[in-house]
């Protein structure tokens, strides 16, 4: 045991492992005052600290124009003559499956029959205009702010690797210029422990959303009576345990790049078979009609907290949304770091903020094209359905409009697993560097570290199941991404800082 632990960062690990196996057995214990604790912790985070989350939002945007324009854009992150570490495809392929997840699948369909039902800017509901709206606001939500979160962290943890040759890719030690010997001490061991937090946090919301609906399609497809519901839920966690846990013990290179390859693969066959299947002609009239709009609104919708109404839209969805964003951040940051070595800072920001939006896009204007297609059109009243079944029932009706419904209801269970696996697998890689002493840019985490983190997610995605609903696991986003704006800020100044300070030295040299 001594020897297991002898790498494994103690002051991050234990408290961490700690707080979450209490939190967990909570939820399991006491799910009903637990669901009503998170419910006003939901609504006081979103509604009275809904603008701090919008002003984050600007100011990471912000950073990434100032740092493209400034001279620090054409730094590599490696040696000055290094290639990237992995072709473009395998790095585009990595950094967007772990950016999303099945998510992506469940609310591309979804999503917009929310918006069309309850649109933003007191439209009303069902107009020409909120269905236009309906179309482009996921994609709003899903493209260059949500992206825009991650460049801080990912430019902060690359430079330090492989600028600066540091073995460590902890969050704490990039934030070094700023904290100095506290990163070493309570302070920068806080910070990797919110860290944590936040990755735990953001994780367990995707499983939150993705299992029940995932074994909701199988209990359709086979015949499953609803009794069995919860097990068939503990089954399809066990599948993603068996499949991440797998690609997480072969690690970087042999299992996380290649199921991240076959995702990629797998989620465009199945988006090219809706946009066939669909409406074809009409879903692009809607995409390059929402393309307008994303671009003459994005003002209006980045700084939109409806502070004379109910500002319902706003804090169910977009401050929920950059919540998540912010909760993911720490996880991109480090998983894309750690791939993006011989690229430089303006390449690797730029790529993952365009390339990622794209991905992101093109699902929400295929699944959600179709989805309001189908409501708009009357073949199937979608709007009801999810109103009265929720998600699963609103997925399970759509995919039975195509044709060989019950192999399209698989295809895409399997897209879902793999999407997921990819996730999770990138966020227990992460951890397990966190909770790490040293970490070379050649080394990976200790694989039991890994698996450990991948099971816990799980464990703590029943307890959300049990509390149920989708405001359960929005919550756990918000909290988690809250205290991690400040971190946020800090990685900013702290990029700033070590760009100037080796910018000074090399002055000196010469």
């Amino acid at each position: 045991m001594k020897k297991l632990f002898e790498n494994i960062e103690k002051k991050i690990f234990i408290p961490a492992f700690l707080v979450l196996i209490v939190l967990t057995l909570t939820i399991y214990l006491f799910p009903g005052q637990v669901n009503g604790v998170i419910s006003i912790l939901f609504s006081f985070c979103t509604h009275e600290l809904g603008w701090l989350f919008m002003l984050t939002c600007l100011a990471s945007f912000g950073f990434m124009i100032w740092l493209t324009f400034s001279k620090y854009g054409k730094i590599k992150l490696g040696n000055k003559d290094e290639k990237p570490q992995y072709n473009n495809l395998s790095w585009i392929a990595m950094l967007f499956t772990a950016g999303v997840g099945t998510s992506i699948v469940i609310l591309g369909f979804l999503e917009p029959i929310y918006y069309v039902s309850a649109p933003p800017f007191d439209l009303e509901p069902f107009s020409n205009a909120a269905y236009e709206y309906a179309h482009m606001y996921g994609q709003f939500h899903w493209g260059f702010s949500a992206w825009a979160f991650y460049n801080p962290a990912i430019v902060a943890i690359a430079y330090v690797m492989y600028v600066r040759k540091e073995n460590s890719i902890r969050l704490s030690n990039a934030c070094r210029s700023v904290l100095h010997k506290k990163s070493d001490g309570w302070l920068g061991h806080i910070v990797d422990i919110l860290v944590v937090f936040g990755i735990v946090g953001s994780i367990s919301t995707s499983l939150g959303i993705g299992a029940p609906v995932l074994s909701d399609i199988i209990r359709e497809v086979f015949g499953i009576p609803a009794q069995y519901d919860f097990t068939v839920k503990i089954i399809v966690l066990i599948i993603w345990v068996l499949i991440f846990g797998t690609s997480v013990y072969l690690g970087l290179d042999k299992g996380i790049q290649r199921l991240s390859n076959i995702n990629v693969v797998l989620a465009f066959i199945f988006m090219g078979l809706i946009l066939l299947i669909g409406p074809t002609m009409q879903i692009f009239k809607m995409e390059v009609n929402s393309i307008g709009l994303y671009a003459s609104d994005f003002i209006k919708m980045s700084t939109y907290t409806d502070p004379f109404g109910e500002g319902k839209f706003s804090s169910e969805w977009t401050v929920f949304y950059w919540g998540w964003w912010i909760a993911f951040m720490p996880m991109m940051g480090m998983f894309v770091g750690k791939i993006s070595r011989g690229r430089t800072i303006k390449n690797v920001m730029w790529g993952q903020l365009l390339w990622g939006t794209l991905g992101c896009c093109c699902s929400f204007m295929i699944f959600g094209g179709y989805s309001l297609y189908l409501q708009q059109s009357g073949k199937v009243d979608l709007a009801t359905i999810l109103a009265e079944e929720g998600n699963s029932g609103a997925i399970i009706a759509i995919l039975q409009t195509l044709p060989m419904s019950k192999i399209m209801m698989l295809f895409l269970c399997i897209v879902c697993f793999v999407y997921l696996a990819t996730t999770i697998d990138s966020c227990a890689y992460v951890l397990a560097g966190t909770t790490t002493k040293r970490l070379s840019y050649k080394e990976d985490p200790a694989r039991w570290n890994r698996i450990l983190w991948a099971v816990l997610f799980c464990v703590l995605s029943i307890g959300l199941m049990i509390i149920g609903g989708l405001e359960a696991v929005k919550t756990i986003s918000v909290l988690t991404g809250l205290p991690l704006i400040a971190v946020l800020i800090v990685l900013m100044v702290s990029v700033k800082r070590m760009l100037k300070e080796d910018e000074e030295k090399e002055e000196k040299r010469k």
